[in-house]
């Protein structure tokens, strides 16, 4: 008989993504308690992970026979499983054939599933396109997260208008919060009314009135007796008294609220579509109520979160972090864990439920309440120096205590130990305002205990990400000193006496804090903004090469091209995430950069698609060696890694440097007309530019222009950078060269701050070499070099920065022979009469750089596919066509001859049919005389390394033939990635196939 993991393989499901809820020694479990508490049987039979997040939740149809109503048992099944807060499905298995629902915080009873079926050729996929972020079934447009935000909001700000401070209207909302949980758990119950509150009708009017919250939150103190939240003053009696005295009865609508009782809205107020009632605190996420508590406390302080650039994380985000940093970690459950700038706990909590996890895998039994206990109060420490966040830290620790717990009961032996001073620790300044969380030296100050030192197994966490004001300039000192401190601990002498903070950021010191806290060999997770990656200043490269240096980093996720999206809402600038191992790094060591693409259909569900395919391993002394490296493999490759570095030495300076007054050369931005008070009387009379100039894409028509009028600007630059001939380029780079990028200019002109300006004027040959620089900012090269090196153009903007023109490699024209002067000339002209030969003049500028057929199709391929602008991402990620398949086809095919067949090897390259609706498309490979198959290996999908690789290669047991799968997107299907790919396959497997082919 098969078993429901055979029926589910079926349909794509690999064993071991599969959690099986009825089994009791999968750690996995602990993942999902909501679903299996109460000892009676599971929510649902299985659940099938995609990187350890739930993709889709599964139940056997022998669980709907003999319901009376199996419609609206599914439909609440739905909502229930809405309410875990992740991007999953639910899935009705039935003989040969799985129901696919989107669950729903408000599901309609009689809504039909999409049915695929075992027998059919779609069916071995269904796994994989969800994995793919494919909507099989019409999702929810209702977000938890939105919803409980929502009410959150609601709550606090109401407490807020009636005149309560930030602090009391979060710790009594927390508490109201604490308590529904207590209910929804079943940890209270109604016969425990009596001892909780005397004067309540029922547990959820325990927060009705004077009375009932003077009498809970007694109890809630003497219960748990920890730091639930603290209030003003323990005399709850006089307490409230005042503040219904104060506020009036209108006090305890919100907190009842919570509880469940919600009433009608006053006229006006904002009407949501689901109320606290609708919630079941069950199964709600303790994640995502830090999550969202983080983001509300920000949004009652937007200039605090201004000044400190205080990021809630997403908890998919901190989880995804946990997992990677305690992978074959050797501390295993014991593992001590520290977050220096721990918020309102995210990472503490996903770091608890790690730990809880690992202790069920090392001892084969579920941790009961004295190892998690210990785990709470002996293994995770949290560093703030904000009260506020602290006391939600605490909140979501005790909640998680709870929820892990086998069996919180009695409810009178679930005292917790107190938090604050021993796990969560305050790290505010010694004569800081306790009210204020503005910034300061925090975890990072002198006064933080040297106990912590090397004191971890793990440092995880998001520091803030801000550059301090001038105001904060003494921090900024503070932060110098301590990680030069740090250098020298580990043998830096130079960057002892070096380093400094770049930029004045918050986040970078706290890598080197890391350094001090973890234990040696000891792990590090931090998530940090991610400009530190692709700074090109001297200053920013040599910070970021000290830390290369100082630390053995192991990978970093690079969020750059993910930014603006669900996968970190409300986060507008690259970010990124950061591993190590706390060591000196060695010779040779490596790291692994991972840069995810936008997937629409993932990042709309708050994913991104993490590719152990698209990974690159870099050489960590090479970091600090090229300062363009990482921005290089970020949007290119390894050839073009090889193609920046050889156009390095072919020139031998850059346009910035050999512009200067000794060629009688000069360069600047426009003028910027602001505050008017300089004088700017020496442009009166030229032709006035202005940004919008489309009279001619190449040059300016200056008889079209008006006069410049003078009356003054607050910057006018200097007169000479206004002289002709001229090369203006525009600061908004158009994604259409044909739009034009730059504009010649033959006559004097006064031009504004959105072009920067070129002046041959003083030049002995300034006509050509203006002519010579336009031709340079058409080449497809130009465009390139910026993709390739800008510390911004195509990591958070279009546009492109004085300092991207000014590094561009310059072959000065003194070294050209008249032929070459010549086709510059042609080329010139072909573009002032607007009939550009793009082909011509991409030739011609990539031979005075030295590069041949092979690199101009790599810069074509990779500006065709990884440049920035909006229709190129769309056509990147677009389907690959059939003609695009078949040059694929026959140029690996081409590629794989020209090395096998000089052994006498004939190589077969073959399209294979399969679904379309499948992520990828496929292609066999046989060397010699084996058989091509017609169709895909009946059990390809396992040899996935996961359901969303963007490479699948099946290896046949017998003969000289391997199948490879390639993500149908039109970025893997280019002719540079074909050689990449004859590159692998000749270094993977081309022994292996050239010895069965003998056979």
């Amino acid at each position: 008989m098969r078993t429901t993991l055979d029926r589910l393989g079926d349909f794509g499901a690999r064993p071991v993504d599969c959690v099986e809820l009825h089994r009791q020694d999968d750690p996995r479990l602990l993942r999902y308690v909501d679903l299996i508490r109460g000892g009676s049987s599971p929510m649902v039979d299985t659940v099938i992970e995609n990187k350890a997040q739930a993709l889709l939740y599964v139940v056997d149809v022998a669980r709907l026979s003999g319901l009376a109503d199996s419609a609206r048992y599914i439909a609440e099944l739905r909502r229930k499983l809405a309410m875990r807060g992740d991007p999953a499905w639910l899935g009705v298995l039935r003989l040969g054939r799985l129901d696919i629902y989107a669950t729903d915080l408000r599901p309609v009873p009689d809504s039909k599933p999409v049915s695929f079926f075992a027998d059919q050729a779609d069916a071995l996929g269904v796994l994989a396109r969800l994995a793919y972020g494919e909507n099989l079934a019409q999702p929810s447009e209702l977000l938890l997260r939105s919803v409980l935000f929502g009410l959150m909001t609601d709550a606090s700000q109401e407490l807020k208008e009636m005149g309560m401070s930030t602090s009391e209207s979060i710790a009594l909302t927390g508490r109201a919060l604490f308590f529904r949980y207590l209910i929804g758990r079943g940890i209270i119950k109604q016969h425990h009314l009596s001892a909780i509150s005397p004067s309540a009708q029922s547990l959820e009017m325990c927060f009705a009135s004077e009375d009932c919250l003077v009498e809970t939150n007694a109890w809630l103190d003497q219960t748990f007796n920890g730091d639930l939240l603290k209030l003003p003053t323990q005399n709850y009696r006089e307490y409230f008294r005042y503040l219904f005295l104060q506020l009036g009865q209108g006090l305890s609508r919100p907190l009842e609220a919570i509880l469940g009782l919600d009433m009608p809205r006053a006229p006006g107020a904002s009407q949501r579509s689901l109320n606290w009632g609708d919630l079941d605190f069950d199964h709600l996420p303790i994640g995502l109520l830090s999550e969202t508590y983080e983001e509300l406390m920000c949004r009652f302080d937007a200039e605090t979160r201004h000044d400190t650039s205080v990021y809630y994380t997403p908890a998919h985000i901190a989880e995804y972090m946990v997992d990677e940093a305690f992978h074959r970690h050797p501390a295993g459950a014991a593992a001590r864990v520290l977050d220096p700038a721990c918020g309102a706990g995210v990472f503490l909590v996903a770091s608890f439920r790690k730990l809880a996890e690992l202790y069920f895998a090392e001892t084969g039994r579920r941790p009961e309440r004295a190892a998690l206990r210990h785990i709470l109060n002996e293994q995770l420490v949290g560093f703030d120096i904000n009260a506020h966040a602290r006391m939600l830290a605490a909140l979501a620790l005790y909640l998680t205590a709870l929820e892990l717990d086998p069996d919180p009961a009695p409810v009178e032996e679930l005292t917790f130990s107190k938090l604050e001073g021993k796990v969560l620790i305050d790290v505010a300044d010694p004569d800081a305002d306790p009210c204020s969380i503005r910034p300061m030296a925090g975890s990072m100050g002198d006064h933080v205990s040297a106990q912590y030192r090397s004191a971890f197994d793990l440092v995880i966490g998001n520091p803030p990400w801000t550059s301090l004001k001038p105001a904060y300039a003494a921090i900024d000192r503070t932060f110098t000193k301590r990680c030069r401190a740090i250098a020298a601990q580990r043998g830096l002498l130079d960057l002892y006496r070096t380093y400094k903070n770049p930029d004045q950021v918050t986040d970078l010191p706290f890598i080197w804090g890391a350094m001090d806290w973890a234990r040696p060999g000891g792990r590090i997770a931090l998530a940090l903004a991610g400009r530190w990656l692709f700074k090109m200043s001297p200053a920013g490269f040599s910070a970021r090469s000290a830390i290369f240096r100082a630390l053995s980093i192991t990978g970093i996720l690079n969020g750059a091209s993910v930014r603006q999206t669900r996968v970190w809402p409300n986060v507008d600038q690259p970010f990124c995430l950061l591993f190590a191992d706390n060591q000196v790094p060695q010779a040779g060591d490596q790291f692994v950069l991972v840069s995810p693409d936008d997937q629409p259909g993932l990042s709309e569900k708050g994913r991104m698609r993490i590719d152990a395919s698209d990974a690159v391993p870099i050489a960590l002394d090479l970091v600090t060696k090229q300062a363009a490296l990482i921005k290089t493999l970020y949007r290119g490759s390894v050839l073009d890694a090889a193609i920046v570095q050889r156009i390095h030495e072919r020139a031998k300076t850059s346009l910035g440097e050999y512009w200067n007054h000794e060629h009688g050369l000069l360069r600047g931005q426009g003028y910027q007309v602001a505050k008017r008070t300089d004088d700017d009387s020496f442009l009166e009379g030229y032709p006035t530019l202005g940004a919008r100039y489309e009279r001619h894409p190449f040059v300016v028509q200056t008889d079209t222009l008006t006069p410049y009028q003078p009356g003054g600007l607050q910057w006018p630059r200097s007169p000479e950078i206004y002289r002709a001939p001229l090369v203006l380029v525009r600061e908004g780079y158009k994604s259409d060269r044909n739009q034009g990028r730059a504009l010649l200019s033959l006559s004097n002109i006064a031009y504004s701050e959105s072009y920067y300006g070129f002046s041959a004027a003083n030049h002995p040959d300034g006509e050509f070499l203006a002519k010579y620089l336009l031709v340079l900012m058409h080449s497809q090269l130009f465009e390139y070099w910026a993709l390739m090196t800008s510390a911004k153009f195509g990591v958070e903007r279009e546009s492109l920065q004085l300092r991207d023109i000014e590094s561009f490699p310059f072959v000065a024209p003194e070294c050209f022979n008249a032929s070459c002067r010549e086709q510059i000339d042609r080329c010139a002209v072909a573009l002032l009469d607007r009939q550009p030969d793009w082909a011509e003049l991409d030739q011609t500028v990539a031979a005075i750089y030295g590069l041949g057929h092979y690199d101009r199709e790599t810069i074509g391929d990779t500006l065709a596919t990884r440049s920035p602008f909006p229709a190129i991402k769309q056509f990147a990620s677009s389907p690959v066509s059939q003609h695009c398949a078949e040059q694929f086809r026959a140029r690996l095919a081409e590629e794989l001859s020209s090395v096998l067949a000089a052994s006498g090897y004939q190589v077969h390259v073959q399209q294979l049919a399969g679904d379309s609706r499948l992520p990828w498309k496929f292609i066999a490979v046989c060397l010699g005389q084996c058989t091509l198959p017609e169709a895909l290996p009946p059990t390809w999908i396992k040899h996935a390394d996961d359901l969303a690789v963007s490479r699948i290669t099946v290896v046949d047991a017998h003969q000289p033939l391997i199948v490879i799968g390639l993500l149908d997107q039109r970025r893997y299907w280019t002719h540079t990635q074909t050689r990449l790919l004859a590159s692998d396959i000749l270094w993977a497997h081309g022994a292996l196939l050239e010895e069965r082919a003998k056979r």
